[in-house]
């Protein structure tokens, strides 16, 4: 099986069901949230060394600086909501290498954050958000579904803590596009991720566990990816007939 029709098993069926989603407002996340699921041995109040300035912020943009023409790496600044640089991140293009691999890094260059994602060689796409020292802090794992964008948010041991939500990779992927941040019950919009003007704005409450802004960091990166990789696709397709 080639890599394209791999990619077109993505969009097309079997399917899960698809979770709700209708176009937001612009509105600022809630101060507070909890997601319900019983706390790791050893995680409450520990924040990742290096992350700790995420513990003040409910606000993020990623913005892309610039793409190399060969097409070998791309690199972004991570921003607060006054403009600073909080952190810088690198994509890069191996031969050979994982399909998908971004490293974020503080201003002094220590990387705080990976996220990568092996292979493609399976019907799942999901990659693994470690922090530092290789510390796994979870996952992101993309769902095939024609109706709608469905991203769910794992912890090392695999329960849900939170949704992606937002228009099918099918239709809405060129302009700028709203995806919600859900509660794993889909009863509460708790963020959002907006794709606007070649930027991620990603927001989400104050006091969300620092760990899981770090996941939801990560898994903005990956879905900036695989909706630059969906529309690249399209292109590709309509210039060849």
């Amino acid at each position: 099986m080639t890599s394209t029709d791999l990619e077109d098993q993505m969009y097309k069926g079997p399917h899960d069901e698809p979770p709700s989603y209708s176009t937001i407002a612009p509105c600022a996340p809630p101060a507070t949230y909890t997601s319900g699921l019983p706390v790791l041995s050893g995680q409450m109040n520990w924040v990742p060394p290096g992350l700790e300035n995420l513990t003040q912020l409910n606000q993020l943009t990623v913005r892309e600086k610039f793409s190399v023409s060969q097409g070998w790496a791309r690199t972004f600044d991570v921003l607060d909501p006054v403009g600073l640089r909080l952190f810088q991140a690198k994509q890069e293009y191996r031969c050979c290498g994982p399909m998908y691999n971004v490293k974020i890094s503080d201003n002094s260059d220590r990387e705080m954050i990976e996220v990568i994602q092996e292979c493609s060689c399976t019907c799942t796409q999901q990659a693994q958000v470690y922090g530092l020292s290789r510390n796994l802090l979870g996952s992101v794992r993309l769902h095939m579904n024609s109706f709608v964008t469905h991203l769910s948010l794992l912890n090392p041991v695999n329960e849900v803590l939170l949704l992606i939500i937002g228009p099918s990779f099918q239709t809405n992927i060129f302009g700028n596009v709203t995806f919600e941040v859900k509660s794993r019950d889909e009863q509460h919009v708790v963020g959002m991720i907006r794709n606007e003007s070649e930027q991620l704005s990603v927001s989400f409450p104050l006091d969300l566990d620092v760990t899981v802004k770090a996941l939801l960091l990560g898994g903005s990166f990956f879905l900036e990816f695989l909706i630059n990789q969906r529309r690249r696709q399209m292109r590709n397709r309509r210039n060849s007939h």
